[in-house]
């Protein structure tokens, strides 16, 4: 029997499968399943069954489809075709997860880079892949095993030490954890130097000249003239390392000593309060320096072990829109931010400011159905108000601004057609098992036009009396409503409302309900019938 006939038959094989189909969002199944079928499929070599290694791809990719986030695996993944001999391959799936981190995953581009160093023979391709992850990860405040490779590879590559010497200058400007080997690299450099010419690799001759008061055209006795150069040189270095020395422990103590998780992180695993604060407080300052780069690097940093926390998303999309203007950069930041966080509701009411601001209707309107869908067309049913009340605004919006014809009901005339009251209805039927009732109420006034007065009253207000539902019954806010209802009905007349209110509603009120109900009628009364504040009082004078 071969290897994989043999593994999909196994019991545990077939054990492992289901977990991972009944929760496909638990990382701790997904890890047993692989690791499974490569110890059964081990050794994997180029001689491997054909459905064996596509098992494994499948597993691979499915399982970062579900975790975009597992550096790890990409790495593990791509290496894999690489002993098998499929470069392009590898390639691709290097390329696939450096995307899923907007290119800025340190551990990804160091393999990535490793990997290239031995199957990228075009100098120029490799150094412009050099160049991209300088821009990504560059600042990244470990990244000097980058750093490292970078200068490697030019030593090893090109015969002028020009650029060598280019880009370890730029290193020392950047607040690096081991900013000090740079450091002494670039003294060692110093020190080798015995040509006065060369020292025009370090920079400019106009930045010698202006800053070091040194001319390499000079024509004195050069040796005594080079070491004076030098030492001018080193004195500058020292002042440049101080300012490195107190950004790097500054960011070190404060900041990167109180973040131990530097890895994905599913929603299983909680991470620490103490470290949250401490990433909020590090984004902050990362903010305050108004590095671009710098700060997408660290939100992305952030968003490695806290992806599952909306905090971090909601802060990366309003740096976007008030710092940078970039609406279409903070959508893309909050759509993603939608598949992984547990919390959405502060997620999907920013996302509609955004969306709206883009004019992308379409967009939202796919969001609210799908919204709706997830809770089985039952939106009503929703713990969460917010996210309710959002979908009934937009859809009030939609079917009057954009697709009035999808939506349109010929039965009423007003803003909310029958599915909609419906859902209204539902929503008010659950009475205090549900929030944003009396919100609901009020706005029923504002979600009618005159010719459906009656209809609201007959179908909300009596219905609600006629049901006895005493949560509403004996809450002020609704009997307000209910007068405000016909004191805003333009098709009649002031003193018709007056007596339809005093003669017909405030009746049906019970008397021994005054306490909590009289407040809000009182009101209602000194902004709308001041006239009759005193038979208000007279009604519920003598209470039961």
């Amino acid at each position: 029997m071969d290897k994989y006939t043999a593994l999909i038959n196994d019991g545990k094989f077939s054990t492992l499968t289901l977990n991972v189909s009944r929760y496909p969002k638990s990382l701790v199944y997904w890890e047993k399943l692989l690791n499974h079928i490569i110890h059964t499929s081990t050794p994997i070599c180029k001689s491997i069954e054909p459905q064996l290694l596509e098992l494994i791809r499948y597993t691979y990719s499915s399982m970062l489809n579900e975790f975009p986030y597992l550096e790890n695996y990409y790495i593990d993944f791509a290496l894999l075709e690489y002993r098998l001999g499929n470069v392009s391959r590898s390639h691709k799936i290097f390329q696939r997860g450096l995307q899923a981190f907007n290119q800025r995953s340190l551990l990804l581009w160091i393999s990535y880079l490793k990997f290239c160093n031995d199957v990228v023979l075009n100098q120029k391709q490799l150094f412009k892949k050099y160049e991209m992850a300088e821009e990504f990860i560059g600042l990244h405040f470990f990244s000097g095993e980058f750093w490292d490779l970078y200068l490697e590879q030019i030593q090893l590559r090109c015969v002028s030490s020009k650029r060598y010497w280019s880009v370890l200058r730029k290193i020392l400007e950047i607040p690096l954890h081991s900013f000090a080997k740079f450091y002494a690299l670039w003294l060692h450099q110093v020190d080798d130097i015995t040509d006065l010419k060369r020292l025009s690799q370090l920079t400019s001759e106009d930045e010698l000249l202006k800053k070091l008061k040194v001319d390499i055209k000079y024509s004195g006795r050069k040796g005594p003239y080079l070491q004076e150069a030098k030492k001018k040189l080193k004195k500058v270095t020292k002042e440049m390392y101080m300012v490195v020395q107190y950004q790097v422990l500054e960011i070190y103590s404060i900041f990167e000593s109180n973040i131990y998780t530097n890895y994905y992180t599913s929603s299983e695993t909680l991470v620490s309060s103490d470290e949250i604060e401490a990433w909020i407080k590090y984004l902050d300052y990362t903010i305050n320096f108004q590095t671009d780069s710098l700060t997408h690097l660290n939100f992305q940093r952030a968003l490695l072990p806290l992806a599952h926390y909306d905090i971090i998303w909601i802060k990366y999309c309003q740096w976007l829109i008030t710092a940078k203007n970039d609406l279409v950069g903070a959508k893309n930041v909050l759509l993603t931010g939608l598949k992984f966080s547990l919390k959405k509701t502060k997620i999907i009411n920013l996302l509609y400011s955004v969306l709206c601001k883009l004019n992308d209707y379409e967009l939202l309107r796919t969001l609210f159905e799908k919204i709706e869908s997830s809770y089985a067309e039952n939106i009503e049913n929703v713990d969460d108000f917010e996210i309710f009340w959002d979908y009934l605004q937009f859809r009030i919006f939609y079917q009057n601004s954009v697709s009035s014809s999808r939506y349109s009901d010929s039965n009423l005339s007003g803003l909310l057609n029958k599915e909609l009251f419906d859902k209204v209805w539902k929503r008010l039927s659950l009475k205090e098992n549900k929030t944003g009732q009396e919100i609901l109420l009020n706005s029923l006034i504002q979600f009618y036009t005159k010719d459906t007065v009656a209809f609201v009253e007959k179908n909300v207000f009596q219905k609600i009396l006629t049901s006895n539902w005493a949560y509403y019954l004996q809450n002020g806010m609704f009997w307000s409503c209910y007068c405000r209802l016909i004191y805003f009905d333009t098709s009649r007349s002031y003193l018709e409302k007056r007596q339809y209110i005093v003669k017909t509603i405030w009746p049906q009120i019970d008397k021994k309900l005054a306490q909590t109900v009289l407040p809000s009628l009182t009101e209602f009364c000194q902004s709308y019938f001041p006239e009759e504040l005193d038979t208000l009082e007279e009604m519920f004078a003598e209470k039961a």
